[in-house]
């Protein structure tokens, strides 16, 4: 089946639309586009454009410096100035944790 649309003019008024339809329109379902500022729609509810898309699920790796020079968790009484792989840090601490625990049993 074969679609054809038509453009006809009409007015909004206190939130109701006003057209005049020509004769030879056919009864069924329809669909109306309205031009609207992108300003109008609050932030929230705006579609998401492809490259803030993309954007957004672009994955960037930080070090633990770098997170904790934005205090993006807390310091504490430590001093993390020197911390320059996450993961070797993490496998000294491990370490001196270990350290410990034996210094307690023997």
């Amino acid at each position: 089946m074969t679609v054809n649309y038509i453009t006809i003019k009409g007015f909004i008024k206190n939130g109701e639309l006003n057209i005049d339809l020509p004769e030879n329109v056919m009864d069924g379902e329809i669909e109306v586009k309205l031009p609207v500022a992108e300003d109008a729609i609050p932030w929230e509810d705006r579609p998401w454009m492809e490259d803030e898309l993309t954007a957004m699920l672009k994955f960037e790796p930080a070090t633990l410096g770098e997170i904790l020079e934005a205090g993006l968790i807390g310091q504490g009484e430590a001093d993390w100035s020197d911390v320059e792989d996450s993961a070797i840090f993490v496998e000294e601490l491990r370490r001196k944790q270990q350290e410990h625990r034996i210094s307690w049993t023997d």
